[in-house]
């Protein structure tokens, strides 16, 4: 996205190009920090621990350009044709920070306390019910259309805080299938 000018100058006159100049910026700082915490824990990486960051990084190097896309759009047609590639996009990025998170939380369960478990556990959660509900939206849309996809996104919102207060705790390390650790 560029910042809309007019003569050298910020052209005031059109704020929704203003708000998603800005809004690129808010969106790519809040991948920054779920990248950040996907990668914060200490582990020797696989090969999908490879190839997961690096496709979740190359999908974030796409959103200035969805984006465009979003704000330069002058038809209907068009417009709806862009968010749909802009959810698509963020479906594939919020998946991909799915997996790495459930890795990590499993990776470094005996290393964190229950409170850290807790928090991982909720942001992992997050991330799996925005995935599920936003792939949901996509089959909505290419079913029933964008009205009923967009209406079906409303509950994105309501479908997390239902789900952390239903599962607000880290499952044990029985559930989540981890190896006992190696005693000393």
């Amino acid at each position: 996205m560029q910042l809309p000018l007019q003569q050298g100058r910020v052209d005031l006159s059109r704020p929704l190009a203003l708000l998603l100049y800005f809004g690129t910026f808010a969106v790519l700082a809040s991948l920054w920090l779920i990248y950040h915490r996907m990668m914060s824990g200490t582990y020797r990486p696989r090969g999908i621990d490879l190839f997961v960051p690096f496709a979740y990084l190359a999908l974030v190097s796409l959103v200035p350009y969805a984006l465009y896309g979003l704000s330069h759009n002058a038809t209907l047609e068009g417009a709806q044709t862009a968010l749909l590639d802009y959810l698509v996009l963020y479906s594939g990025m919020t998946a991909l920070a799915t997996i790495l998170t459930f890795r990590n939380l499993r990776r470094g369960y005996i290393y964190l306390s229950a409170e850290d478990r807790d928090f991982a556990w909720l942001v992992f959660l997050r991330q799996a019910v925005l995935c599920g509900m936003m792939t949901t939206a996509l089959v909505i849309n290419k079913v029933a259309g964008p009205s009923q996809a967009g209406i079906f996104l409303l509950f994105i919102v309501p479908a997390i805080r239902i789900a952390r207060l239903r599962f607000p705790h880290a499952p044990s390390a029985e559930r989540l299938r981890l190896e006992k650790p190696a005693q000393a």
